[in-house]
């Protein structure tokens, strides 16, 4: 099975999913649903409702709260992004400009804090107090995650075990819980509970290295933002990191100069991809995303054979296979 046959699976939910998202969207605050056309219009594949979605489908739960969670955790997603873009000072966003660029930072960040209050309002009135500490505990564990991406931008010294706890925080435990919610809502038990959760760390940890990658190779247009974007703002992520691991000295001490640099330029950006390929560092970075994906296989041997287990492997699997 591949992605598309996937989200096939769950096509009519995944539509009940985009009305509820425009339905929670509207306020009397006049541009708070002026922007939020605005985001839900520039794309994405709703990656994370799609695993709430298809891991509920997978532990035998058919009904309506699943989509009220896959509303719950974009809304949680699209929040981090539009804080983020303020703090990363980002113009670009899927190809547009982002909404802080476009609205203002101030404006920005308040939409964000209405998305978080409305994540929370909808997720107490679902009633399930195991969701409501699950999604509370991953929020926090995001802002630790940006917290700490922060304090280490333009550190070259970052280790690749102190880079990966920084995206285990900011990545995979949205997508862990993504998955696992499925199972609270079967109530599937803690076995199946915790394979989900371990599955979905696994798929983020994959889904943040391919991001890396891409950040260097996709094609601008493709990739709605400027080529090394990562390296601009100062953050050393995993294929840097290698870089700097096998570099000689004085590329080393070149590629720190550029994470400190107020401006890093185009041709800077491309010495660096041309380093990278002749390290093999970025094909590295793709090979332990695609380590991580085969573990995330191995999580979910508990569920008995369905389409909707062959569906959550295939998702797994587009992970690494979404930038080629």
């Amino acid at each position: 099975m591949k992605f598309p046959d996937a989200v096939r699976l769950i096509a009519d939910d995944l539509e009940r999913v985009e009305a509820l998202v425009r339905a929670n969207f509207q306020s009397d605050a006049p541009m708070v649903p002026i922007i939020g056309d605005y985001i839900f219009s520039g794309g994405g594949k709703r990656f994370r409702p799609i695993l709430v979605l298809l891991s509920s489908r997978l532990c035998g739960y058919r009904g309506d709260r699943s989509i009220t969670h896959a509303c719950v955790v974009e809304f949680l997603h699209t929040a981090t992004l539009l804080h983020d873009d303020v703090v990363d000072g980002a113009e670009k966003r899927r190809g547009l400009l982002s909404a802080n660029a476009k609205y203002g930072n101030e404006m920005s960040v308040l939409v964000g804090d209405f998305l978080l209050a409305r994540s929370v309002l909808m997720t107490t009135r679902d009633g399930s107090l195991k969701l409501l500490e699950l999604l509370s505990d991953t929020v926090a564990l995001m802002s630790e995650g940006e917290i700490l991406q922060l304090v280490n931008v333009r550190n070259p010294a970052l280790s690749e075990d102190e880079y990966l706890k920084v995206i285990h925080r900011k990545t995979a435990a949205l997508i862990a819980a993504s998955c696992m919610i499925g199972s609270v809502l079967a109530d599937a038990g803690e076995e199946k509970e915790q394979a989900l959760w371990r599955f979905g760390e696994k798929v983020g940890m994959a889904f943040q290295l391919i991001d890396d990658v891409l950040d260097f190779t996709a094609d601008e247009s493709r990739l709605g933002k400027a080529v090394g974007t990562d390296l601009r703002e100062g953050n050393a992520t995993l294929p840097v990191i290698l870089l700097l691991q096998q570099a000689s000295r004085s590329e080393r001490h070149e590629l720190g100069e550029m994470l400190g640099a107020a401006h890093v330029g185009s041709e800077q950006i491309e010495h660096v991809l041309a380093l990278m390929r002749r390290y093999g560092t970025l094909d590295s970075t793709v090979e332990r995303a695609r380590a991580f994906i085969q573990d995330a296989h191995r999580e979910l041997r508990c569920f008995e054979p369905s389409p909707y287990l062959d569906a959550l492997k295939a998702v797994a699997d587009y992970v690494v296979t979404r930038g080629q």
